[in-house]
């Protein structure tokens, strides 16, 4: 056989080899798939903390991480580029209980399980759970924007999730519990989203705010806590809460800020208990909605005037809604403290209030009620709330969505019926014919935008006779806030809600416009101090210039193999021709 032929063929067969290394040293990096430019990698739980930091710092943006076993343990990750980290498993991660090398040369001074830097802009945590109780912090967003935290269980840690300094921040469908402090904390937030989450049985609140601008904190379920369902302290401009339910804790909401244009409308803050030894006083606990000795608003008509109405106040142990007795009385939109008597809606002397009555209408087969104004028009934004209906002997549950409820009652609409319907404990008769023919606007209680107008021709009309009571509340008792009358157990079982008198209480004040005019923003403080001191503990050194993306090199390492192999051959070939 030719020589020539044979050392050919040796030089391709070397390079043939070497270009099989690189390709066999590419596909088989661990547990990593490539998807267009961006790769999936999945998490193992043999791989230890520093492992998987590791790979975070050496992924690209837009990397994905997938937490695929049972359990991890000692976990402390610090995001710093765009990663998403996902289990479709709910993998459970416990916290460490000491600060990583990565953390340190960050200037991170307290535990976490998840850490997300200026750098993460954009990345997401989803289908996590994180057992906390070994570290401070459960999840940890700092100084970044559009992170999104999303299904995920976080029990233990001091509080379970905190935000601060940051904005575009996503919070859904998260079950927080069980932190020592807060379910979940923001702190310098703006623009950001609270929505459908479960806080419950945390030591303090479950939603704890401190200088959140334009925020939306909606929809989530707060029970159980310690302190108060939501907290809000310093400042708060331009924010909506609504559609939130908050029962079981000493306060559904306390608002102790100085607040500029905020939106509490169409909540639930029902059932929630006095306390004995609660922080602030016993007789500070046990309200729907609760005034801080901080708390400052614009003046009466201005369009910046916190707004408060359309809530169900109501089977709380204390006050419906209580005022501090150090400010001036306050004047409360139209709100439902389940009650038909304008003079027993038990609302602290401190506040005036429109209150909302409930009407039926009519609809085929069935009752419909519906909640008004003290202008008689239809609500169609409403808390959630559940009352019990009696047609000829059968109960029935009527669940108020959109401020309407329907029950299909399968009634004749030839026959009146009396109806009762459970408000404030006692039954109150309406006389009720259901409609005939098809349904009409009425069906839907939940999606119907059209204006309802008055009352059905049998039922309850809700706009005020002239000369009659408009519906406005003003509460009875002395200025610190003690009622005259007994009202400690002021829950569903006792039926009693509190006398208020007619009183000659006037909205006499701005509720702080002078110390807004002055420029009075130190509003209290949230959780003894935490906000300062938490301000310190998370700064963070400018973004390192050295850590960057790590490209893929392969094809570079091929190429340069095919180059040199070709340059081996051409010269062999030249070698023979001089020879």
């Amino acid at each position: 056989m030719n020589k020539k032929f044979l050392n050919i063929l040796f030089i391709c067969l070397i390079s043939l080899f070497m270009v099989s290394a690189v390709s066999a040293t590419d596909e088989c990096q661990a547990n990593e798939t490539a998807t267009g430019e961006n790769t999936n990698y999945q998490i193992t739980s043999d791989l230890k903390n520093d492992e998987i930091q590791m790979m975070f710092d050496r992924a690209i943006e837009g990397d994905t991480f997938e937490f695929t076993d049972s359990a991890y343990n000692d976990i402390s990750l610090v995001v710093d580029k765009k990663i998403n980290i996902i289990s479709k498993t709910g993998s459970k991660v416990y916290t460490s209980n000491q600060i990583s090398a990565k953390a340190k040369n960050l200037g991170i001074t307290n535990t976490f399980g998840f850490y997300f830097t200026s750098n993460g802009v954009g990345s997401v945590l989803s289908g996590i759970t994180i057992i906390a109780s070994n570290s401070d912090y459960g999840i940890i967003v700092d100084s970044t924007r559009d992170v999104t935290i999303s299904n995920n269980v976080i029990t233990g840690g001091k509080n379970s999730i905190l935000v601060r300094d940051a904005q575009a921040v996503k919070l859904t469908n998260n079950h927080l519990s069980k932190a020592s402090m807060n379910g979940v904390q923001l702190q310098n937030v703006a623009n950001s989203l609270i929505f459908q989450n479960e806080i419950s049985y945390n030591k303090r609140s479950g939603i704890e705010t401190s200088n959140i601008y334009y925020c939306n904190i909606t929809n989530n379920t707060l029970h159980h806590n310690d302190f108060n369902g939501i907290s809000m302290y310093n400042l708060s401009n331009g924010n909506i809460i609504k559609h939130n339910r908050a029962y079981e804790n000493p306060n559904g909401i306390f608002i102790d800020s100085q607040s500029t244009s905020d939106i509490v409308n169409a909540n639930s803050f029902t059932y929630n208990r006095r306390i004995t030894d609660y922080e602030l006083g016993a007789f500070e606990s046990g309200n729907g909605l609760l005034f801080g000795e901080h708390f400052l608003t614009e003046k009466e008509g201005s369009s910046k005037r916190l707004e408060v109405k359309y809530n169900v106040l109501a089977h709380n142990e204390g006050y419906q809604a209580k005022n501090n007795p150090d400010l001036p009385v306050f004047k409360l939109g139209d709100n439902w403290f389940d009650s038909t008597d304008d003079e027993n809606t038990f609302v602290c002397p401190m506040l005036l209030a429109g209150i909302m009555k409930m009407g039926t209408i009519s609809v085929k087969n069935g009752i419909g009620l519906q909640m008004y104004d003290t202008q008689g028009q239809a609500v169609k934004e409403f808390g959630t709330f559940d009352t019990t209906v009696n047609i000829d002997g059968n109960t029935y549950t009527a669940k108020f969505v959109n401020g309407k409820a329907i029950i299909d009652a399968n009634l004749d609409p030839d026959k009146e019926y009396d109806v009762q319907v459970n408000i404030g404990g006692k039954p109150v008769t309406y006389k009720y014919k259901a409609a005939s023919g098809q349904k009409g606007e009425n069906e839907d209680s939940s999606t119907s935008d059209k204006t309802e107008g008055n009352a059905g021709a049998s039922g309850f009309n809700p706009k005020p006779s002239s000369g009659s009571n408009t519906g406005v509340s003003k509460g009875t008792g002395s200025k610190d806030g003690t009622s005259n009358s007994a009202h400690y157990a002021n829950s569903d079982k006792s039926g009693v809600y509190g006398t208020n008198a007619s009183g000659d209480y006037q909205d006499s004040s701005d509720n702080g416009e002078s110390a807004l005019t002055n420029g009075n923003v130190e509003a209290g403080d949230a959780s003894e101090g935490e906000v300062s001191q938490e301000g310190k503990a998370y700064e963070i050194v400018p973004p390192s210039k050295i850590s960057k993306e790590i490209n893929d090199t392969s094809g570079l390492v091929v190429l340069s193999i095919i180059s040199i192999m070709g340059m081996l051959i051409y010269g062999y070939w030249r070698k023979e021709e001089y020879e």
